[in-house]
């Protein structure tokens, strides 16, 4: 009987399809869900649900819920980790003010000036979470679903909580949608990928032995006459040499190249600017609505195992049962030309053992070159925060590519000020 716990379990989008996967696996049917989250009333819905579940099931698994973290961790065999500090009101305004100053991030949660703030934000959390695991959990694996997933699995790391993974679903899932513009069955595509969570790309993408990245070339204005906004993954193709992993709505702002101004980025290249805010705003309440209809039978709640990594992973580990996952992890090598430092994403071996990180070598030099900036803007944003230090928070922000595109030093400067007045509840101690 694993316990698994959720650190942000009033998420009912990620609680609900992580805890379906994990009821999927016969051996996991009688797991104890424990969710943790300090908004009581969206907490509840997430507890009705599972509850939900469970009958629907008729499984022997129990769900408990509870405001203090402490308590949810300890005895925990997984915590899982799916929170949004700060809520809609910064997710927005970390992207507000960078538009104000020029920087047209579109989504903001990787990279960049908001997603710098999001770690300011949540790394309180991140080490109050380690401190409880290392009281009362000490062997329990952390999984990662907070963005900016690689910072805030390099703060785990940095906390000293050495089995922690960042889990993502791009690599696993975006080689899908290759495959369905090519009329091939995704289940016969073998792929490679490596380097850095959202700026990953396929090292190998293979069919029956064929390279598939001429067979995408070749078609490249077809799915462009239905797809205008993939028109930045196929420049990174035919520039870099690969395709990223990562979807298209982030594509346009990890990069200098590609969002230098308003008609550039949401004309040319069709991806609109505060994209990914929009879109959650949109939904947030609608998403609420369907959770609710669920637990009262008015909707049917889908069954089918999603391809999202943890809860495979947890079966793999409770099981042994040998799996390949990609997931974010300390590099320590295992991508030679990115600094050892690093959090990387890189396929990694799960069973009764645990994880281990599987080694890449080396990248090619095109993508080490666009990565590099990245892996240095979050050791800066880490250790800004790790030490409360203002300049070193804006040395991060100035790194970041997209924002040394468009603005100058004084600039950047004004803007991360007003990141920090905007933030100031959570760098009251900061000197």
């Amino acid at each position: 009987m694993a316990k698994v716990t959720f650190i942000g379990g009033g998420s009912a989008k990620f609680v609900a399809g992580l805890v379906r996967d994990l009821f999927s696996f016969e051996p996991l049917g009688d797991s104890t869900i424990c969710l943790m989250d300090i908004d009581e009333e969206r907490l509840a819905r997430s507890r009705r649900l599972v509850r939900k579940m469970i009958a629907d099931r008729d499984l022997p698994a129990t769900v408990t819920s509870t405001t203090d973290q402490r308590e949810a961790i300890e005895g925990a065999d997984y915590v899982i980790v799916t929170v949004m500090v700060g809520g809609f009101r910064h997710y927005e305004s970390d992207g507000a003010i960078p538009v104000k100053y020029g920087v047209l991030p579109t989504v903001g949660d990787t990279i960049g000036p908001g997603a710098v703030f999001r770690l300011i934000r949540t790394a309180p959390v991140v080490h109050e979470i380690v401190r409880n695991v290392k009281e009362t959990a000490p062997d329990a694996w952390v999984f990662n679903y907070t963005n900016p997933m690689a910072m805030i699995t390099w703060a785990f790391l940095a906390a000293g909580h050495e089995r922690t993974v960042g889990l993502c679903h791009s690599i696993q899932g975006s080689y899908r949608q290759i495959a369905d513009f090519l009329g091939i069955d995704w289940r016969q595509v073998r792929y490679t990928a490596g380097g850095i969570n959202h700026v990953d790309f396929y090292l190998t993408l293979q069919h029956e032995g064929r390279d598939l990245y001429p067979m995408l070339l070749a078609k490249k204005d077809e799915i462009l006459a239905r797809h205008p906004d993939l028109r930045v993954k196929f420049e990174l193709l035919e520039h870099l040499g690969y395709w990223p992993a990562e979807g298209q709505h982030h594509q346009t702002e990890y990069f200098p190249w590609f969002r230098k101004n308003r008609p550039m980025g949401e004309e040319h290249y069709a991806i609109e600017t505060m994209w990914g805010y929009h879109f959650d705003k949109r939904i947030n309440a609608e998403l609420d609505r369907i959770v609710e209809n669920r637990i009262a039978g008015r909707e049917p709640i889908d069954y089918e195992r999603s391809f999202e990594y943890g809860a495979w992973m947890i079966h793999s580990i409770e099981t042994d049962t040998p799996r390949l996952v990609y997931g974010n992890v300390g590099n320590r090598g295992l991508i030679e030309n990115l600094p050892p430092q690093a959090v990387v994403e890189v396929p990694c071996h799960v069973d009764g053992g645990g994880v281990r990180p599987g080694r890449v070598g080396k990248l090619p030099l095109s993508l080490a070159a666009a990565m590099t900036p990245h892996v240095l803007c979050h050791e800066m944003a880490i250790q800004g925060v790790l030490h409360k230090d203002r300049r070193l928070i804006h040395q991060a922000v100035q790194a970041d590519p997209m924002t040394a595109a468009v603005l100058t030093l004084p600039k950047i400067r004004d803007m991360v000020d007003e990141l920090f007045q905007e933030n100031a509840e959570y760098v009251r101690d900061w000197d």
